[in-house]
């Protein structure tokens, strides 16, 4: 599969607005956006990030981690709920940082909605960490698998908070199209663990997209939106040996709930982003 550049004009924010962003996601499933991060509040998450990752690898070098805890520290995963519960990071820090930028004008543009979610049991980072991370890489999946079944729409824009992220660390390569939800995975089987319960066959989604993929070379400040449906996952290649750590800040509206789902209840479970 090739990566051609992308499609539509949302690849820089000096040009299309949040709302020409929204028209592409909503078109296409993503858009790249060009230096929409402030750089101090870029190395505030990553500080967070690698500190919990030190203070977990201090708990498995000790023999003190459970089986699953050494599981996350293998794959380099980190929940924001961890950070936010170890005081790491805080909700008005994500609320101040979303406030005002490019980000939070797309959602209100995709979404059609002013109050917006962030739902922090929903993976937040993943810190790879070469020769390791050809073996943590995410394969093709959707977020849609293990997100709350309630909500129907979610937003996340995957932030690089080391450079060279998709030409000297790990990136990330994305199905140009907003997808279908439940796109077919390698194993239903509900025993499946890991990656397997989440992995989609290559071969199915050159089948249905041929090579329409999109892998972007992005610096720090640069990040990837895409809505939960689209097919993506870590793209890495031998030449790809410096280490990348990567932070995902999902969002979506009450608006956009499956039918019955209780919006009190979706609401007590989210922390609001005002």
């Amino acid at each position: 599969m090739t990566s051609p550049p992308p499609r539509g004009t949302a690849d820089s924010p000096t040009g299309p607005s949040p709302s020409d962003a929204a028209r592409e996601i909503s078109q296409f499933g993503s858009a790249v956006l060009r230096g929409v991060w402030v750089p101090q509040d870029l190395a505030t998450l990553r500080q967070a990030i690698v500190g919990y990752c030190e203070n977990r690898a201090e708990r498995v070098a000790s023999g003190t981690a459970s089986p699953m805890t050494l599981r996350y520290h293998e794959q380099g995963t980190v929940v924001l709920n961890w950070l936010m519960i170890e005081g790491r990071l805080d909700l008005e820090f994500l609320a101040r940082m979303f406030h005002g930028s490019f980000y939070q004008r797309l959602c209100q543009a995709y979404f059609d909605d002013d109050t917006l979610y962030l739902a922090p049991e929903r993976i937040a980072s993943r810190n790879l960490q070469p020769p390791y991370s050809a073996l943590s890489a995410l394969p093709f999946h959707q977020d849609s698998y293990n997100q709350d079944r309630r909500v129907r729409g979610v937003l996340n824009c995957w932030i690089p908070l080391d450079p060279g992220s998709g030409t000297k660390s790990p990136g990330i390569e994305i199905v140009r199209d907003p997808g279908q939800p439940g796109f077919e995975r390698k194993t239903a089987s509900t025993e499946a663990s890991g990656y397997d319960a989440i992995s989609i066959d290559p071969d199915r989604i050159v089948a249905a997209y041929g090579d329409n993929v999109l892998a972007p070379a992005m610096a720090l400040g640069d990040s990837l939106v895409f809505s939960q449906d689209v097919i993506h996952r870590t793209y890495v290649t031998p030449q790809m040996n410096q280490p990348r750590i990567g932070f995902e800040f999902r969002v979506f509206s009450l608006k956009h709930l499956e039918p019955g789902a209780s919006a009190d209840d979706v609401r007590a479970e989210a922390y609001p982003l005002v």
